[in-house]
């Protein structure tokens, strides 16, 4: 049985992101930059997301993915794990 994440939201800011980026965390202190969009995310977004998770990994020594229900182009998703960003779909944000 697979189960959800829960993630917290928290603030940006103190990543130096802009305050329109969301972001989770989980209890063990996991990032996760969150993408809630309808469209395919392509490679384009994957390298801004691939800057935004390096910002992260500056601040912080716990991992970084990607949580969103969107479907994502095969070769950013290649990219992305190449980059240490591994992309999860089941979650749940309090």
């Amino acid at each position: 049985m697979n189960t959800k994440k829960k993630l917290k939201i928290v603030n940006s800011n103190k990543f130096g992101l802009s305050g329109r980026t969301i972001l989770g965390v989980d209890n063990k202190n996991n990032h996760y930059i969150i993408k809630n969009i309808k469209s395919r995310i392509i490679m384009e977004t994957g390298k801004k997301i691939n800057e935004i998770a390096n910002k992260i990994r500056s601040k912080t020594k716990g991992s970084v993915f990607l949580a969103t229900t969107a479907p994502v182009c095969s070769k950013t998703k290649q990219y992305l794990e190449e980059k240490k960003t591994n992309i999860i779909s089941d979650y749940i944000v309090s």
